[in-house]
């Protein structure tokens, strides 16, 4: 396709750029449903209006997407998608807003060029939008992988609360599976806290924890062992007959580690200890 046509499309999308947008705007009202419950009129103006600015901006540089000219329009298009999936937008929704972009362009087209000029244009305008609609899934996948990684954050960080149940003693409920991830989270929230509170006593109470293995204990003793390197003593509580058993059957060394059945018998060595 020689240049000049590029040109005649930038320039026909300009002098026609507000009735496009009406197009578009009335197309999304039409049928995006959802997407007209999150967006206001306003905001779809706004968008569409952002899109086929940066549509432009492409067709000016060429009939690829890898093209710079359309780096703007990508950065658009991923900004929209991250901001719709984090208000749980369907891609479906989105990827109508992309694809009826042909429905408000292709009439103006119909009437600019023709013959083979309009097969050209057509085939092109369609063959990007396309892309910007696959593009657009592939954003969607990004952004609720990234939402679902920083949901299981947040849920882990819960997961592993230390509490300040007196002056200078700490509590450390476990509850549910513990893996390395989950103990190496617990040890650094262990030794920040007693750090921040320079706490003597850290109560660690496994009696929610359905589970305990090799693995399980070791990590539990490496966490013992780096808060008496801080000066603070660790007092494990909840330990059920199960698990006593299983911890002598798996030959796990405790020598050394107060042990109490409860967490008010923990509790109460704590306060006897630190007086």
């Amino acid at each position: 396709m020689a240049d000049n046509i590029y040109c005649n499309i930038s320039e026909i999308l300009k002098k026609h750029k507000e009735k496009i947008i009406s197009l578009w705007v009335n197309q999304v009202r039409g049928e995006g449903k959802k997407l007209v419950n999150i967006l206001t009129e306003r905001e779809i103006y706004k968008i569409t209006e952002e899109l086929l600015s940066g549509f432009i901006s492409g067709i000016e540089s060429g009939d690829s997407l890898n093209c710079p000219g359309y780096d703007a329009l990508k950065y658009q298009l991923k900004a929209f998608i991250e901001e719709m999936t984090m208000k749980n937008l369907p891609p479906s929704e989105t990827a109508l807003l992309i694809f009826s972009m042909k429905d408000a362009i292709f009439p103006t087209f119909q009437s600019s060029f023709e013959g083979e000029d309009l097969y050209k244009v057509l085939l092109l305008t369609n063959d990007i939008i396309d892309k910007l609609g696959l593009l657009s899934f592939d954003h969607y996948l990004q952004a609720k992988e990234k939402l679902i990684t920083e949901q299981q954050n947040i849920m882990l960080e819960l997961s592993v609360p230390v509490v300040t149940v007196w002056d200078k003693i700490l509590l450390v409920p476990l509850i549910g599976m513990v893996d390395s991830r989950r103990t190496q989270l617990m040890m650094e929230k262990l030794l920040a806290a007693i750090e921040n509170s320079q706490a003597k006593i850290a109560i660690l109470d496994i009696s929610g924890i359905p589970i305990v293995d090799t693995l399980v204990a070791r990590h539990l003793i490496v966490t013992i062992s780096a808060a008496k390197l801080m000066g603070s003593e660790c007092i494990m509580t909840g330990i059920s007959s199960k698990t006593a058993q299983t911890i002598v059957n798996l030959g796990v060394d405790l020598t050394g580690v107060v042990t109490r059945i409860t967490i008010a018998d923990g509790l109460k060595y704590a306060v006897e200890k630190t007086g």
